[in-house]
């Protein structure tokens, strides 16, 4: 690295008002976790990097697609198929050799969502559906941790902070008591976005996530941001429901439970990082050969737990894993969920491997 040093490579940022050595300090003690590798993420996280923070944890399940380039900045053409997380890891240690960074190609859900923001001093949303950020909302809530939030439409932007260190606030669920519904807001891959504009918002969350570290001021409480490509921005202001739960939810969890961890879904909707093991509950004769070829032909490590035997067949569940768990039709493997140790993420693969894509299969 020649004679680069941090003091060097800090110098400009030391040099503003409300920053200095003892702010740098500040921020490489730091931990942000940011949820989205997308045209968000990258621009925040790339932000964060070189300010410092001194550990970025960031999850997505995704790889990178050819139409992700114009607007997340990490990535280039030769990374296309890699791991997002993974291929920004790469990018941001270049970037900054002196942070801590923590890749996960998790998706964030129910099962790891409390250890993930209870670990962190601030969380930045960049995920791209409703029921990811409400997640992350009522999880920063019940913490008592910071979170920045954003989201991009065509040539709108948006972000809302909220400082849940402060318990005289608002919440999101005083203006939207219960989540919509995922879909009724058309996401970027159907309606499009300017890629600019994502870099824009995604250093907006860099620079309020900044200041909040800092103990500066940002966008007052209950106050969300709209940026518009023309250059206009608008503040839109709302006050706390009396009846919202906002005022008493730090330290209530109870409403992850509610969350649970059974999840089914369909083979197709899976990213690779969803099916990194695939147990199988079948019974021995019901297994072709060819079937497990498949799943390992798709990257699977496959493992046999009949469900005769469940669960004292049951592996040794890694947190750091995510299963897919398979039957014939699904219907075991669904109810194999309800009886998971807690923290084990998996899914039910819905209609089971009779609905697989496994064509000319015969019997061994």
């Amino acid at each position: 690295m020649g004679d680069v040093s941090p003091r060097t490579y800090y110098d400009r940022q030391l040099r503003v008002p409300g920053w200095g050595l003892g702010g740098q300090e500040v921020l490489g003690k730091s931990s942000v976790l940011v949820v989205g590798v997308g045209g968000l993420g990258c621009p925040a996280l790339a932000s964060l990097a070189r300010s410092g923070v001194g550990s970025l944890v960031f999850c997505d399940p995704d790889v990178v697609e050819a139409s992700n380039l114009p607007r997340q900045t990490l990535f280039r053409v030769t990374d296309v198929g890699r791991s997002k997380v993974e291929a920004a890891a790469e990018a941001l240690s270049g970037a900054n050799p002196w942070i801590s960074l923590k890749p996960y190609p998790w998706r964030v859900d129910a099962t790891n969502v409390r250890a993930l923001v209870e670990a962190a001093d601030l969380v930045l949303d960049g995920s791209d559906n409703f029921a990811t950020k409400f997640l992350l909302h009522d999880a920063c809530r019940a913490a008592g941790k910071p979170l920045v939030m954003a989201s991009l439409y065509q040539w709108e932007a948006q972000l809302t902070v909220f400082d849940f260190r402060r318990t005289d606030d608002g919440c999101w669920r005083c203006l939207y008591p219960e989540a919509p519904e995922d879909g009724c807001v058309g996401v970027c891959a159907d309606v499009g976005v300017a890629g600019a504009l994502a870099g824009l918002a995604g250093n907006y969350q860099a620079l309020f996530a900044t200041r909040l570290l800092l103990g500066l001021e940002v966008l007052a409480p209950r106050t969300t941001l709209v940026l518009e490509a023309s250059g206009a921005t608008r503040e839109l202001r709302w006050n706390p429901a009396p009846a919202c739960a906002c005022a008493s939810a730090r330290g209530d969890w109870a409403w992850l439970a509610g969350q649970g961890p059974l999840r089914e879904a369909l083979w197709d909707d899976l990213v690779p990082a969803d099916r990194q093991v695939v147990i199988d509950l079948r019974e021995p004769h019901e297994i072709l050969v060819a079937e497990w070829d498949w799943f390992r032909s798709q990257g699977c490590e496959v493992i046999a737990s009949r469900w005769t035997q469940w669960p004292a067949t049951q592996p040794d569940w890694q947190p750091a894993t995510s299963y897919l768990v398979v039957c014939a039709h699904g219907i075991r493997s669904l109810a194999a969920l309800a009886i998971l140790p807690t923290g084990v993420r998996a899914q039910s693969l819905r209609g089971g491997v009779a609905g697989l894509p496994v064509v000319a299969l015969d019997q061994p």
